[in-house]
């Protein structure tokens, strides 16, 4: 208790604002109230900075004891601090293989490209004595690719005769039909390889121009050829020991047999197509009844069969090769 007689015996302060001071007098029970405030205040102080280092020290003993951290429940500061931590799906435990850092190794240099292997056939034409052990090896089983007429009295209708229209040498033989709605057949057993059953005949004046080409070559380009076969199917029959890499063409037909398809097999008279004109001066003139006729190849090797051969001798070699087959 305040003595009555000090509560209220002004005390002159000249620094004093308190709002509840009047006149810059404060009295004994003034400062008395203020000194409890300020007691009260410190033993809270105190008592809050005892709690939090219980909660500490609580804190350091579940980390230290595994039995302490199972059995007391987390509290709300650990809960939300745990909530704060980012989230890691499947994380990988951290060894101390892993932690260790390695060297790292430059990854080994790519090995070079490998060369590329260029497969050449032979261009050597085979000798007339070679082309003709061949004709006969073939012929047990060769089926004349046409019932059009006998081209072998004509020196004209074999290869090696001359084609001054495009600057060039005949590489097969010719089957004359007297009109459509004869069938090709194929020669020998083999596999399709190539067709073409839409062919587009340039316009005359067009046909002229690569006929022009090549006669300033004093020959005719492939591909020039190959746009002269008009609608056509190759057939590859396969590598023989006795001549190699063996396939026949078969060219100027109206029309290519719907059945037949790339990759399927195909066998010896089995029919390929329709007989016409297709590629030729007539049919690009829009007359698709006028010269129809077989074009027919046998090439090996990349070569047709009696290259460089004189007329004489390409005559032999054919009749040898379809001497079974007009039996």
């Amino acid at each position: 208790m305040i003595p009555n007689e000090l509560s209220n015996t002004p005390l002159v302060c000249n620094h004093c604002s308190h709002p509840t001071v009047k006149g810059g007098i404060l009295t004994v029970r003034h400062i008395v109230a203020l000194a409890l405030a300020l007691t009260l205040g410190s033993l809270i102080a105190g008592a809050c900075s005892q709690a939090n280092s219980k909660t500490s020290d609580d804190a350091d003993s579940a980390q230290g004891s595994p039995t302490a951290s199972a059995a007391t429940p987390p509290t709300l500061n650990a809960k939300l601090a745990d909530q704060a931590k980012p989230r890691v799906n499947n994380p990988t435990p951290t060894t101390a293989a892993s932690a260790t850092p390695t060297a790292t190794t430059s990854p080994p240099p790519p090995l070079p490209a490998p060369t590329p292997i260029a497969i050449v056939l032979p261009q050597e034409p085979l000798a007339f004595e070679e082309t003709l052990e061949v004709a006969q090896a073939l012929a047990a089983n060769m089926i004349l690719p046409s019932d059009c007429g006998n081209p072998l009295p004509r020196p004209d209708l074999l290869p090696n005769s001359p084609r001054s229209y495009r600057s060039g040498i005949h590489q097969g033989v010719d089957f004359v039909c007297p009109s459509l709605g004869r069938s090709a057949v194929a020669a020998l057993d083999g596999r399709v390889v190539q067709i073409m059953d839409n062919y587009r005949h340039p316009t005359p004046n067009d046909r002229l121009q690569l006929l022009g080409v090549a006669a300033q070559l004093a020959a005719t380009p492939p591909f020039t050829l190959l746009s002269l076969y008009g609608n056509y199917v190759v057939i590859d029959h396969g590598i023989t020991p006795f001549a190699g890499h063996i396939i026949s063409i078969y060219a100027h037909l109206h029309e290519v047999d719907s059945n037949i398809r790339i990759g399927q097999t195909i066998s010896a008279g089995e029919r390929v197509g329709e007989i016409g004109n297709s590629g030729t001066a007539a049919s690009a003139a829009g007359d698709v009844s006028k010269n129809v006729h077989l074009h027919w190849e046998l090439h090996l090797n990349n070569l047709y069969l009696g290259a460089d051969l004189s007329t004489q001798q390409t005559r032999e070699v054919y009749t040898t090769l379809f001497a079974e087959a007009m039996r």
